[in-house]
């Protein structure tokens, strides 16, 4: 360290006239802490100055080159030829006094790494504890795996049922969102992935909320004053295919149960619901608006309003939806963008109020 500090001195600048010029000249900031005992001058030109560090007293003895501008360490300075038995003595005393606290040191370095270690790892099981909480289900799991099985066998009801009434096409009615929120609602407790529950309910939590406010104003004054439930009453609606959408009633609030404690409404669910709309919505397109069933008779079908806009909800505001199929998938995609952040900001102030994230 000193020698970097000297190595392009002039050599004018050499002298010994006091302590702190030699501390401020030829000692590196981090060596204040060197003190200046002794300063002599030989007679071959070269500035010679024994410092002492004051922690553990142990001597260096610094040569400085006037001629050349090179610097000696020796560690312990060398004895007068004569010999000083007192000297050597506390030559060696300082020695031991710095290989005790070498040792010290050492022992306090290892347990401050060990503390830092064991803190490190305490942290680091901290971190992952809350990854494991917020990432999976690991509470009320026996409630969780029977919300599971019970929306897995949902499903396979709800799919036999319309395979009963509308043949193999009857499977297509998986595609609607209301109904692929089951698939995802038991694929997710599956593996353990909440994020697909999450994303499940932002995809149908105000569509699920307007079916049953029509479903009530039904029951109350016998119509549907939005019409997006009006297809309970159709003729052509059988009363299994009635009973296994229900689901628009039971299926968020369900899901919001399994998610307390388990890590509360996930805040990747917009994004995840934004990229599950495109390609939904597009094969929903691939299907026909209107099935004709083995009995010549007609079943309204458009999947996810990918044709048209839902035909039982009429009047302003609806009249001002663009009928050109660009157009009007283009207003489809930018609705779905409206009505998901809507409903996942619906979601987060929920859940903050109801649920815990663990």
């Amino acid at each position: 360290m000193v020698n970097k500090r000297v190595e392009n001195i002039n050599k004018n600048e050499i002298k010994f006239k006091d302590e702190e010029i030699i501390k401020q000249q030829y000692l590196s900031p981090d060596e204040n802490e060197f003190q200046v005992i002794s300063s002599t001058t030989t007679k071959n030109r070269k500035n010679k100055a024994i410092v002492e560090k004051e922690k553990n007293n142990k001597v260096h003895e610094i040569i400085i080159d006037n001629t050349n501008n090179t610097v000696i360490t020796k560690t312990p300075p060398p004895s007068s030829p004569k010999g000083n038995n007192n000297k050597n003595n506390n030559n060696n005393n300082n020695n031991n006094n710095d290989n005790n606290e070498h040792i010290e040191n050492s022992k306090s370095k290892k347990s401050k790494k060990s503390t830092s270690a064991a803190a490190a790892a305490a942290t680091t099981i901290v971190n992952n504890n809350k990854k494991e909480i917020l990432g999976s289900f690991n509470n009320n799991l026996k409630f969780v795996r029977a919300s599971g099985i019970f929306m897995f066998l949902y499903y396979l009801t709800m799919m036999y049922v319309r395979y009963q009434h509308r043949g193999a096409i009857g499977f297509a009615d998986t595609l609607w969102l209301c109904n692929l929120s089951i698939v995802f609602g038991f694929i997710s407790i599956a593996v353990n992935k909440p994020i697909f529950l999450g994303i499940a309910c932002n995809c149908t939590l105000i569509v699920h909320a307007l079916w049953v406010v029509d479903v009530v104003a039904w029951l109350i004054t016998g119509s549907f004053p939005l019409g997006n439930a009006e297809y309970i009453s159709w003729p052509t609606i059988t009363w299994g295919e009635i009973i296994t959408t229900t689901h628009h009633a039971w299926f968020v609030p369900l899901s919001m149960i399994c998610l307390h404690r388990n890590g509360g409404y996930p805040y990747g669910a917009w994004s995840g619901s934004m990229l599950c709309v495109i390609p939904v919505v597009y094969l929903s397109k691939l299907f026909p608006k209107i099935l004709v069933l083995p009995d010549n008779s007609t079943f309204y079908l458009n999947i996810n309003m990918a044709h048209e806009w839902w035909s039982d909800m009429n009047g302003w505001p609806f009249s001002l939806i663009p009928n050109d199929p660009a157009q009007y998938y283009f207003f489809l995609l930018s609705f779905s963008l409206v009505l998901f952040t809507t409903a996942h900001f619906l979601m987060r102030l929920v859940c903050y109020i109801v649920l815990k994230r663990n």
